[in-house]
């Protein structure tokens, strides 16, 4: 999609793949962008067999946002079958929650903010995931070398 693109950097693209979720569209026009945030914890619930269940090792999440652009599910079987992995989604909203690339070690994009829950002795486990991916492809091109 050559020109692809999120509204919060060109509101007028072609392909707008983040935007602004429809009927937060309302508001802005009275609001000037005044609550239309989404805020607070959602859930999420986890696709078997990815990043993210073997991130958690849970099928059901709780996690903090603070952004008001999501990802535009009109987009998402054209995403999807180019490789992008939704792999966690809201149940209410059916937004995605978090997003992955099909056969990469660790390409993770997350609606939420991990770092709300991360501390410096017990990280987050998408943080701790990373550092196992970081790992693990490290010793791999160590492998290759020998």
């Amino acid at each position: 999609m050559k020109g692809a693109q999120t509204t919060e950097i060109n509101p007028s693209t072609k392909y707008p793949v983040i935007d602004i979720m429809a009927e937060q569209k309302e508001k802005i026009a009275s609001f000037k962008l005044g609550g239309t945030m989404r805020l607070g914890a959602f859930l999420c619930q986890i696709k078997k067999d990815s990043i993210a269940s073997r991130a958690y090792g849970k099928k059901e999440i709780s996690e903090r946002h603070r952004h008001r652009y999501e990802l535009n599910n009109n987009l998402k079987n054209i995403l999807e079958s180019k490789g992008l992995v939704i792999s966690g989604v809201n149940p209410q909203s059916g937004l995605a929650e978090i997003v992955e690339l099909r056969d990469h070690p660790f390409f993770v994009g997350t609606q939420f903010h991990p770092e709300f829950k991360s501390r410096p002795l017990e990280p987050h486990p998408l943080f701790k995931e990373f550092i196992k991916a970081t790992i693990k492809v490290n010793e791999r091109g160590k492998k290759k070398k020998n």
